[in-house]
C-alpha cells in the first residue's frame, strides 16, 4: 500500500507540474517582426505600424509580441543594411520570429539577402514590384499585398476635373533612375492630349523654380521629390507642402498622407488600409495557412480630396467620383443645420399659415357676428313691432268690444226693456185690447222682446264680460262654462284648487279670452261633447288648462296653411303678458291648451283695463 500511495503521489505531482508547463507552451506569445525601409520618422511608417498593431492585438485571439525595425537606408546608405542585419542577429538570437512583415521592396530585398536571420520564417510583403513565383514559393513562402501606383488614374481624374488643361508638370525625381523611367512610361499615353513636362531639378529649390513658372491651364502631378541633402530626417510631407505652396496651379498627388499639405487630391493608396491588409495576411500565416497559398491582394486605391482646395480652385463637386472621400470638409451653416433649419422653416411657415388662417377666420367671424347682430337687431325690432302691433290690435279689439257692449247695454237693451214694459202694460189694459187675438199677439211680442233682450245681453257679455272685473277670473270662467254648456248642450266644467287671489285686470282678461277662444274652438270646430277648464296658482305663476274631447287637428298643418287665427290670438295673448302657451292636439285625440304666466304681469301691458 505504501508503494502504491507513493506511486500515485509521484504521478499526481508530475501531472500538476506538466499541466502548467503544457498550458504555458500553448499560450506562449507568437512573435511578429515588421521591417521598414525608411526611418521611424518617415510619415507613412507610424500609420502602417499603428494599423498592423491594431489588427494583431485586437483581432488575433492569441498572444502576440510585436517588434519593429527600420533599415534607414535613406539616411545612412548601404551601410545601414549590414548594420541592421548584425543588430537583428544579436537582438533576436534567442527569439524565434514566426512571421516577418517586409514593408516596401527595399525591406523585402533586405530580408531575402539576410535569409539566414529568418531561415524558416514566412514573409508577408507589401510593395510595388511583386517577386516571381519561384521566389514566392521558396522556403516558407511569401504572401504579397501589391501596392499599385495610381499615376494614370490620378492624372485622368485631374484632367476630367480640369478639361481645359494644356500642360502637366510631373514631379517624379528619384535617386533610382528605374523609378523615373517607369513613371515616364506609364504617363506617355497622355502626351497626345497634353504637353507633359517632367521636372528634372536635382534639388528641391530648383524644382520649385520650375513649378512657380507654370503657366495658366496647367496642373502639377506630384509623385515624389527628394528634399535637400542636409534635411534630416527626410520630410516628404514638407516637400509636398512646398510644391503646393509654390505652384500657381492645382497640384495632384498619389499618396494619402499628402492630403492636407495643399494638394487637391488624387487616386491614392490608403496607408492605413494597406497596413490592415498586411496584418491580416500575417494572422492567416500564424493560424496555419502557408504564405505562398495566400492569393496576391491589391492595396486599396480610393479618390481622396481636400475640400478646402476644391473650393480654392473652383472645382465643381458634382464632377468628383461617387466614391470619393472628402477631407477637411467645412460644412456651411445650411449643410450643418439643414434638418433643423428646414424643420424650423416648416414650423414657422405652419405657424404663419395658422396665424393667417386665424386672422382671416377672426375677420370673417367678426363680420358674421356683426351681420348676425344686425339681423338679430332687425329681427328683434321687427318682433317688437309685431308684438306692439299685436298688442294694439288686441287693444283695439277690446276697445271696440267694450264700446259695442256699452252701446248695447246702455242703448238698445234699455230701449228694448222699455218696449217690453210698454207691451206688458198694454197687455194688462182694458178695452178692446182684451179680446183673445190681441192678447195673443201682445204675448208673442212680449216673448220675442224678452228673447231679444237676452240675446243682446249675452252678446254684450261675450264682447266684454263685466262679471270678470266684478267677481274675478275664477267666477267668470265658471259662469262662462255654465253658459257654454247651456247654450251648446254640452258638458263643460270648471275646477280650481284654492283661491287664485287678486289678479291684474290685463292678466285676468287674457286668461279669460284664451279660455273663451279654446272653448269656442272645441265646440264649434271640434264637435266636442265634454270640455273642462282648470285654473290654479303656484307661487307667482298662474296656470290654466283647457281640454276637450273633440276630433282635434294637425297643429303644424294649420300653421303652414296660414289658418288658425284663433290659435294665433291665443299665443299672442300669452306672449303679451310674458307667459307661454302649449297646444297639444291630434286627429281624433282632442285638444289641450296649457297656459302659464307670471302673476306679477306689468300693469297696462295691453291697456285693456283703461279701455274697459
Amino acid at each position: 500500500m505504501r508503494r502504491v500511495f507513493a506511486s500515485a503521489t509521484v504521478a499526481l505531482t508530475a501531472t500538476l507540474l506538466w499541466c502548467p508547463a503544457s498550458l504555458a507552451q500553448e499560450q506562449s506569445p507568437r512573435k511578429v517582426l515588421t521591417i521598414h525601409a525608411g526611418s521611424q520618422f518617415f510619415p507613412s511608417n507610424p500609420v502602417l505600424d499603428s494599423a498592423i498593431r491594431e489588427v494583431l492585438i485586437t483581432r488575433a485571439g492569441i498572444p502576440i509580441n510585436y517588434y519593429t525595425e527600420y533599415i534607414e537606408s535613406d539616411r545612412f546608405g548601404a551601410l545601414a543594411s549590414s548594420a541592421l542585419a548584425d543588430y537583428i542577429r544579436r537582438k533576436y538570437e534567442r527569439h524565434h520570429i514566426d512571421v516577418v512583415i517586409a514593408m516596401t521592396n527595399d525591406a523585402l530585398q533586405f530580408v531575402l539577402e539576410h535569409r539566414e536571420l529568418f531561415p524558416d520564417t514566412p514573409i508577408a510583403f507589401a510593395g510595388i514590384a511583386v517577386p516571381d513565383e519561384n521566389v514566392r514559393s521558396a522556403g516558407s513562402g511569401i504572401a504579397v499585398v501589391r501596392v499599385g501606383s495610381a499615376y494614370i488614374e490620378t492624372l485622368k481624374l485631374a484632367l476630367a476635373l480640369h478639361p481645359s488643361t494644356e500642360r502637366v508638370f510631373v514631379v517624379a525625381q528619384s535617386p533610382d533612375p528605374q523609378n523615373v523611367a517607369a513613371v515616364r512610361a506609364q504617363l506617355s499615353e497622355f502626351s497626345r492630349r497634353v504637353q507633359l513636362t517632367f521636372v528634372e531639378g536635382e534639388t528641391l529649390a530648383r524644382a520649385l523654380e520650375v513649378i512657380k513658372a507654370a503657366p495658366p491651364r496647367s496642373i502639377v502631378l506630384h509623385i515624389w521629390q527628394r528634399a535637400n541633402e542636409n534635411v534630416e530626417p527626410p520630410d516628404p510631407l514638407g516637400v509636398a507642402r512646398s510644391v503646393a505652396a509654390a505652384a500657381p496651379v492645382p497640384v495632384y498627388g498619389t499618396v494619402d498622407l499628402n492630403i492636407g499639405t495643399g494638394i487637391v487630391g488624387g487616386v491614392v493608396r490608403g496607408t492605413h488600409e494597406t497596413g490592415t491588409q498586411i496584418a491580416e495576411m500575417a494572422l492567416q500565416i500564424l493560424r496555419g495557412t502557408r504564405a505562398q497559398d495566400i492569393p496576391i491582394k491589391e492595396a486599396p486605391l480610393v479618390p481622396i480630396f481636400d475640400w478646402r482646395q476644391i473650393k480654392r480652385w473652383g472645382i465643381d463637386p458634382a464632377l468628383l467620383p461617387p466614391d470619393s472621400q472628402i477631407q477637411f470638409f467645412t460644412p456651411t451653416v445650411w449643410e450643418t443645420y439643414r434638418t433643423y433649419i428646414v424643420a424650423i422653416i416648416i414650423v414657422v411657415a405652419a405657424q404663419l399659415l395658422a396665424i393667417a388662417g386665424l386672422l382671416v377666420q377672426r375677420v370673417r367671424r367678426r363680420r358674421a357676428e356683426e351681420t348676425v347682430l344686425a339681423r338679430e337687431a332687425t329681427i328683434r325690432a321687427s318682433y317688437e313691432r309685431i308684438r306692439q302691433l299685436a298688442g294694439r290690435l288686441i287693444n283695439a279689439q277690446e276697445a271696440a268690444r267694450a264700446t259695442i257692449a256699452r252701446d248695447l247695454h246702455d242703448g238698445v237693451c234699455q230701449e228694448l226693456a222699455g218696449v217690453s214694459i210698454a207691451v206688458g202694460s198694454l197687455k194688462n189694459s182694458s178695452g178692446s185690447l182684451q179680446d183673445a187675438e190681441t192678447q195673443q199677439a201682445l204675448s208673442n211680442i212680449h216673448s220675442e222682446t224678452l228673447g231679444m233682450f237676452e240675446g243682446i245681453r249675452r252678446l254684450s257679455h261675450d264682447l266684454h264680460p263685466t262679471t270678470l272685473r266684478l267677481v274675478g277670473l275664477a267666477t267668470a270662467l265658471q259662469a262662462h262654462c255654465a253658459e257654454v254648456a247651456k247654450r251648446h248642450a254640452v258638458h263643460a266644467q270648471f275646477k280650481t284648487e284654492g283661491s287664485v287671489g287678486d289678479l291684474h285686470n290685463d292678466l285676468a282678461v287674457c286668461f279669460f279670452r284664451i279660455a273663451q277662444e279654446a272653448l269656442r274652438n272645441g265646440v264649434v270646430h271640434g264637435d266636442a261633447r265634454h270640455l273642462s277648464v282648470s285654473l290654479n296658482r303656484s307661487g307667482d305663476q298662474l296656470e290654466m288648462i283647457v281640454t276637450d274631447d273633440g276630433r282635434g287637428f294637425d297643429l303644424e298643418a294649420v300653421r303652414n296653411n296660414g289658418g288658425g287665427l284663433g290659435l294665433v290670438s291665443i299665443e299672442e295673448r300669452a306672449h303679451a303678458i310674458g307667459g307661454e302657451v302649449r297646444i297639444i292636439s291630434g286627429s281624433r285625440q282632442g285638444t289641450t291648451v296649457h297656459v302659464r304666466a307670471p302673476v306679477a304681469a306689468p300693469a297696462g301691458v295691453l291697456g285693456i283695463a283703461s279701455a274697459s
